[in-house]
This record gives C-alpha cells, structure tokens and sequence, in this order.
C-alpha cells in the first residue's frame, strides 16, 4: 500500500496554461502585441494577467505606472525650526 506524501510547506509553482474566452478581434490584438514583443500569445496574456492581480485587479490600471504595494506615505513635512529647509541647508 502507498503512503500518503507529506505536504510541502510551499509547493512550487509551476506555469500552467489555460483558456480564456473573448473576441476574436481582441484575440488578435493580442497575437500582433505578443509577436511585436518576440514573445507567444500565453507568454504576454499571463504576464497581463499577473501585472492585473499584482496591481488589486482594478477595474482599470496602467502598467506603465506600477501601484506600490504596502507602502507607507511619506510623513508631512516637520514644522521644527531646526529641520532642515529646502536645499539641504539649515
């Protein structure tokens, strides 16, 4: 009898390829960007795919501009007469 394997902590992740449903026009779109791009059809609609869930798959985004991530905004600046002004001097 086989035993059961032991679970990994973090299994690897392997490319999978998969179908998607649009129009052919879009469908086409796609096949001249990938082949602009010296790359296959699945290659550049996974990458899209990942750069939409990367950015919270919003209902728009520009990939040209990345969200950031868990970033914390910048702090307002100090009101402190000793901080330091603009161009580095006190």
């Amino acid at each position: 009898m086989a035993k059961i394997p032991p679970r990994l902590p973090k299994p690897p992740a392997k490319d999978r390829r998969f179908y998607v449903i649009t129009d052919s026009d879009v469908y086409l779109s796609l096949q001249k960007e990938a082949h602009a791009r010296d790359t296959d059809v699945w290659t550049l609609g996974g990458s899209v795919l990942t750069a939409w869930l990367d950015a919270g798959c919003p209902l728009s985004f520009d990939v040209s501009q990345p969200t950031p991530v868990n970033t914390v905004p910048s702090p307002p600046p100090s009101s402190s007469p000793i901080a330091p002004t603009k161009g580095g001097a006190r």
